[in-house]
Formats: structure tokens, C-alpha cells, sequence
């Protein structure tokens, strides 16, 4: 088993252990012909995207899920539907969306290039929509950075008013130090970095 699918699994055991309620709002897989057909319709050939989706097929619909700062991973469905909603306005075609609470969302590159499987941040209230910033490294330092925040407590689900409380600056700490080559975290101000993605 390859070290992304050893990181689902873990994600997977992290998530039950410190939101279950959240987890269970997620949808167990579509079959595999499907989800290929889906990825190869938005034209994603990634070994990791398909992994992720053979883990789980996002949230229910309309269940506002939060397993993670940004919400939580959108369904194949609703990524083709936020894809189309949204690439006229706001981003590039090889953008695509991976996780999300509406006006925030983490886009994966699927641009071939160097800077290709990185995730970037998409936010109407910080102003990162015409030019989202690169934001975690790769999938798998998304999942790195998930599971840390919850083993650190950076991320505590509050049962009782159903929402996942984010410690601001131990999040930073930590994501800081996972995606050392994303401009959103460089200590210069990220306006002025030149890691956006090239539209």
C-alpha cells in the first residue's frame, strides 16, 4: 500500500476518533468505473485525486461538512457542479475544486508544470479569487496538515453547538511547517508572492 493510501487510512481513523460527527456526514465511495469516469470527464488523471475519492465520495448533499479549515470535501457531483458555477468568474479551468464552505475553497492544480497537485486557497472575504494562493504543498501534506491539527488540538469538534473550533495560530504552526513550499505561509506578505497560480 503506497504511504497516500497508509495517510487515508490514518486520516480515516484521526476523523473518527475527534469529529464522528462530521465523518458520518461524509459518503462511502461510488463504484470504481464511476469515479474514473468522473475524473477523466474533469479531465483529472491523478493517481492520489482517485485514492482520495475511493476513500470517500465527499459530503452528503447539503450537509455543511467540517472536517477541516474550509469545510469538507466536496462529492464528484458537486465538484462538477462548483466547477461550472464558478470558472467563468473566479478561476482557471485547471483549478479544481476539492474542499468547501462556499466562499472558501481549496482548488487543486491540475496544470502540468511545477507547480501541478498543489492545493490553493480560494477566499471571497480574504480577496483570493481572481489569483487564488498556493495553500498546502500537495494532497498529502493536506492530509498531514488535517491530521496534525487534530492530534494537536489545533481542530476540536464542539459537540454540544455542532462546529469545529480552529486554534488560529497553533494551525499556522502547524501548516507552516508541513507546506514549507506554499506562498500563503512564506513570512513575507503573500500579496507580493510569486507562486500564484499563472492564469
Amino acid at each position: 500500500m503506497n504511504s497516500f493510501k497508509l495517510l487515508l487510512q490514518e486520516l480515516d481513523t484521526t476523523l473518527r476518533t475527534y469529529n464522528i460527527v462530521e465523518y458520518h456526514k461524509l459518503q462511502p465511495p461510488l463504484p470504481d468505473k464511476e469515479i474514473e469516469k468522473k475524473l477523466n470527464d474533469l479531465g483529472i488523471i491523478d493517481e492520489n485525486v482517485k485514492a482520495l475519492f475511493q476513500w470517500k465520495n465527499g459530503e452528503k448533499e447539503d450537509s455543511y461538512c467540517q472536517i477541516m479549515e474550509c469545510g469538507g470535501l466536496l462529492s464528484l457531483q458537486e465538484i462538477k457542479e462548483d466547477k461550472k458555477s464558478y470558472l467563468s468568474d473566479c478561476y482557471a479551468p485547471t483549478f479544481i475544486p476539492i474542499v468547501s464552505e462556499g466562499e472558501q475553497k481549496i482548488l487543486f492544480n491540475n496544470k502540468q508544470g511545477s507547480h501541478y497537485g498543489k492545493l490553493y486557497f480560494y477566499s471571497v472575504p480574504c480577496l483570493y479569487i481572481n489569483h487564488p494562493i498556493s495553500y498546502y504543498d500537495s494532497l498529502e501534506s493536506m492530509l498531514r496538515t488535517t491530521i496534525e491539527a487534530y492530534k494537536n488540538k489545533a481542530y476540536k469538534y464542539d459537540v454540544k453547538n455542532n462546529w469545529l473550533d480552529i486554534d488560529r495560530d497553533l494551525f499556522d504552526l502547524i501548516a507552516k511547517k508541513i507546506n514549507i513550499k506554499s506562498a500563503y505561509w512564506k513570512k513575507h506578505n503573500p500579496l507580493q508572492e510569486e507562486e500564484w497560480y499563472e492564469i
